[in-house]
């Protein structure tokens, strides 16, 4: 199966492909932020803080339609944003996104219970330590 979809996928011109992915991010379908955090790009601290409240709030609304998505998102989301901040030049600009970052996933546990139904905090609990332990 994994196959047939690369053939399918190269069928795309580059062009057609972006603007579906695009098109169907608009639509909700799936976090666009996801795909930009594994481009080769790199965002300054304030670009990479703006994709991550963009993740925080698609969490969030999958959380509002009982969708258990929304862990691993915030989970995925903070892995991703962590690596491309330790790619920032500025070490106080990536301790404050970091510290961000650990403060809204510990919300997240806390206060607006994502992942709570299904008990599934520990998902993206652990990127936090993680990125704790580098930001002391």
């Amino acid at each position: 199966m994994v196959y047939a979809i690369r053939q399918v996928l190269d069928s795309f011109n580059n062009t057609d492909l972006i603007e579906l992915i695009i098109e169907h991010s608009d639509n909700g379908y799936f976090p666009l932020e996801l795909f930009l955090l594994k481009s080769k790009v790199e965002f300054s601290a304030y670009d990479l803080e703006n994709i991550w409240n963009g993740i925080y709030v698609k969490a969030q609304e999958l959380e509002q339609r009982d969708d258990d998505m929304g862990t691993q998102l915030l989970r995925d989301g903070a892995e991703m944003c962590f690596e491309k901040a330790k790619l920032l030049p500025k070490e106080e600009e990536i301790q404050d996104l970091c510290k961000e970052i650990a403060e809204d996933l510990q919300t997240a546990a806390e206060e607006d219970g994502i992942g709570s139904k299904s008990d599934s905090e520990w998902v993206y609990l652990e990127i936090k330590e993680i990125i704790e332990d580098y930001v002391r």
